[in-house]
């Protein structure tokens, strides 16, 4: 396998685990050290990752392209996503700006921010968030 495919299975599965709220198999695809940039927040840590995750919105995430930009050890990737609130089908289109580190033989989330993309270009928080 590439290390661009094991980076769309990466992307892939963060999406799919969530959705299928497996929320400790979404959280094993980040680095120990890792990162979360989203509603406005930086969240360090597993712990606060899983807090997040755990209350954010319930729905499906229908992953688009992605440009990714491997090197040795580390990656950069920016790819789309369309968010389908589950509770009132809202949808949500965002972008993801991943920094990926590779350990032992698996490529994992370093750093993840989602901006949102609205009317007036991306926001780090959609304007309907109450966070």
């Amino acid at each position: 396998m590439t290390d661009h495919d094991a980076i769309r299975d990466l992307l892939a599965g963060y999406a799919l685990t969530l959705d299928a709220d497996d929320i400790d198999g979404c959280l094993a695809l980040f680095a120990e050290d890792g990162e979360f940039l989203v509603y406005g927040k930086t969240l360090a840590g597993i712990e606060r990752i899983r807090t997040m995750l755990t209350r954010a919105p319930r729905g499906m995430h229908l992953t688009g392209a992605a440009v990714i930009d491997a090197r040795r050890g580390g990656a950069v990737v920016r790819s789309q996503v369309l968010f389908v609130d589950s509770a009132n089908h809202q949808l949500r289109p965002a972008l993801y700006d991943d920094d990926l580190v590779e350990r032992d033989g698996r490529w994992l989330f370093r750093r993840r921010r989602c901006r949102f993309i609205t009317a007036d270009g991306l926001c780090d928080s959609p304007p309907d968030f109450p966070g």
